[in-house]
Formats: C-alpha cells, structure tokens, sequence
C-alpha cells in the first residue's frame, strides 16, 4: 500500500513537533537520558512505518500487512493525539499566565486529564464498540404496497472492508447471528466488501454462506470494491482482480447487481429491486448507470435500488418517483458520531447531507448504513456502532 506524500508530510510533522517540544520540556527539567531515549523511540518508530507506507512495494500486498498498518495508525493516534491535546492546553495556560500576571497550574492539567481521556475513549472505540453490534430497526410506510409485501421485512448489512479484518474470521459470528434472528425476506448488501483486493475474501465463504433470507440475497459493489485505490503493472490485472470481487460474492451466495434489476414476486404481487455501480460526487467514481437499470422494468411497478453512496439519491433518484426506497452506505458515519442534545453530530455531515439513518423527500425514502466495518484505523467512536439495519414495509392507509 502507498501513503499519499501529503499525508505523509503530515504524519511526519505530527510525530517530530510534539516530540521536540517534550524533549526541550525533559532539558528544561534536567530529565535522565533514558527519558529523553524513551520520548524519541516512538518518533523513530512511526518515521520508519510511515516510510514503509509510502515506498514499500506496491506489490507485497497481504490482508495481514494492511491489517498491521491500520493497527499502526491506531497506536500513533492513541500516542500522538494526547500529546498535541497536551501541547494545546499548556499554550493556553501559558497565554492565561501571561494575562494574568501569575503562575497557574490549572489548564495544563486539564490537558493531561483530556489526553488520558482520549487514550480511554479511543481504546473503548477500538476493542468494545466494532463488536458491539446495534440491529437498527425502522418501518416505511408505502402508498400502492402490494398487499402481499405488507410487513415485509429487509435487512441490510454494508462495508464490511474484510481486508480490515485479516482472519479475524470470530468476528462476523455476531453478525450472522443478529441477521439471522431477523428471519428476512430480503438481505442486501450495498458494496464495500472489500479494501482493494480479491484475496482480502479469501476464507470468508463459509460464514457468508450461513446467512439467511427467504427470498434470497442481493449484492453490489462500493467504490473500495473496483481497485481502484491501489496501482497495477496492467490495466488486465485489475480487470482480474473485480471479475474475482465479483465471483467471490457470487461463492457467498449472493446474487450481484450490476447496473441491473430483478424482479420480487410474492402472490400476485411485484417489486422491482434495482442495483448498481458506485455513483459517487468527485473524487468518487460514477460506475453506476441508473438508466441501464431502468431500462427494461415496468414503470408502473414499485422499486427499491441498491446504490453504495447516499450523495446518489440526490443526485439522480429521486427523479425518479417509483423508486420508493434507497438503501445506500459508504459514510460509515465517519467512524465517529455523537448524540449531542438529542442530534447525531458527526464529520461526515461535512460532506454528505444524508449519512446516517433514514431520509424522506415525499413518498421516496433513503436510509443510509453506517456498515459492518472499517477503514483506516479501526476505530469507532460514539454511536457510530456497526449496524445491521431492519427496515419493514407497511402499506400506507
């Protein structure tokens, strides 16, 4: 995997600043070497991960070694954040000594009380809640329902990112379990079932094949699933390694959709269920073709479409009046969110206006899964738990 050279910019200065300024700290206080050794190992440490991420061979790829460098980015957080929550609170102290004319105490400690804060939260965020599992559950009520679809019951699961996960094969156990007690008629998954790579599902099929619905199990791609976040010697390489995403999810008994529909018959009555490619704003690639899907169903039949990126609905859906319901990903809530007075506050609804839960507009409806997985660190924090969601349709009166 290769690190961005602006990122790698900024984790280099994230490590060096915080650690100099302890080091002249440590001087000032005639510190013993060995702390002064001890200050400087981490800064050695991370400069060689971060190094090996951004010029390591692009082709040593294993599950495993992306595991390790989320782990890594974990450690670095959990080390270098309290630290410059640290740094912050004593610059504020020293401003509040200078203003008052005399030496208090009072703001640098808080900033030590907030740094093991931190380490607390981000611990609880890393070992408790990406096991914590919530089972979402919400009903929609639709107009001109087929009677045979009342009380019909979808549940959906996204972004698992198995690359995340390594052979931490335990870990989907809690998962398949919550699924299956749902008794679904339906189960969706709306893409992101991977990192980059075909081999991240390698192990994985006997899990996926447990999970259950009645009237069967539907897939498509997310942007992480096309590869194209990594670099390859050929373009037929990467064609490869999605023809294998793609036959990966067909051997875990799902049925992918691809820019295509399929129809849902219960008695008389029929559903249309549309899915497709990633449909992303910039720099999120549009591989999602809505008219091609369309192109051959009834107009007159209600439709429910899978599309990984909520930004999607608005962007093209809801022009659509007979697409009642959009089922969608991709946010992952930021992997941070926050129940402040009652509103959900998180970093995502700086880019997405619908990134969590569900949305109306009318009659159309869009809910948008925070996943199963993670990316980057393997961290969430707040309430932004992994969800599988619930959703029942009710015929409106």
């Amino acid at each position: 995997m290769r690190l961005y050279t602006f990122a790698f910019i900024i984790l280099l200065l994230s490590v060096v600043l915080p650690d100099v300024f302890f080091y002249f700290k440590l001087k000032k206080h005639r510190a013993k070497l060995i702390l002064h050794l001890l200050n400087f190992l981490p800064t050695v440490f991370f400069i060689t991960i971060f190094a090996i991420m951004k010029f390591a061979d692009i082709h040593s790829y294993q599950p495993s070694s992306f595991q390790f460098f989320m782990w890594m980015n974990f450690v670095f957080m959990a080390i270098y954040l309290p630290k410059l929550v640290y740094i912050i609170f004593h610059f504020l102290n020293f401003l509040i000594n200078l203003f008052l004319k005399e030496k208090i105490y009072l703001i640098r400690y808080a900033g030590v009380l907030t740094g093991m804060f931190l380490v607390i939260l981000f611990a609880h965020g890393a070992f408790v809640i990406p096991r914590n599992i919530e089972v979402r559950k919400t009903e929609i009520e639709v107009s001109g329902l087929p009677p045979a679809f009342d009380n019909y019951k979808i549940v959906q699961i996204s972004d698992i990112h198995l690359g995340s996960w390594g052979k931490s094969y335990s870990y989907i156990e809690p998962a398949i379990q919550k699924i299956n007690e749902q008794e679904a008629n339906l189960l969706v998954f709306t893409g992101d079932i991977v990192n980059n790579y075909s081999q991240e599902m390698n192990g994985w099929d006997e899990y996926f094949l447990q999970l259950k619905a009645k009237d069967g199990k539907y897939a498509i791609l997310g942007n992480h699933d096309y590869g194209d976040y990594s670099e390859w010697d050929k373009e037929e390489d990467k064609v490869a390694n999605l023809a294998a995403i793609q036959q990966h999810i067909s051997d875990f008994g799902f049925k992918l959709l691809t820019n295509e529909f399929v129809q849902l018959k219960k008695d008389s009555g029929i559903i249309e269920l549309l899915g497709v490619g990633n449909w992303g704003k910039p720099p999120f690639p549009k591989y999602g073709d809505l008219n091609r899907a369309l192109a051959e169903t009834d107009s007159a039949t209600l439709k429910i479409l899978l599309s990984h990126d909520p930004s999607h609905w608005k962007g093209e859906v809801l022009a659509h009046k007979n697409i009642f319901l959009t089922l969608s990903g991709h946010t992952h809530a930021a992997q941070m969110a926050f129940n402040m007075y009652g509103k959900l506050r998180s970093p995502s609804a700086w880019v997405y206006d619908e990134w969590d839960g569900l949305y109306q507009e009318g009659e159309q409806y869009l809910f948008v899964n925070r996943g199963l997985g993670f990316i980057g660190i393997p961290v969430r924090l707040g309430v932004a738990r992994p969800e599988v969601t619930v959703i029942t349709l009710r015929t409106k009166k």
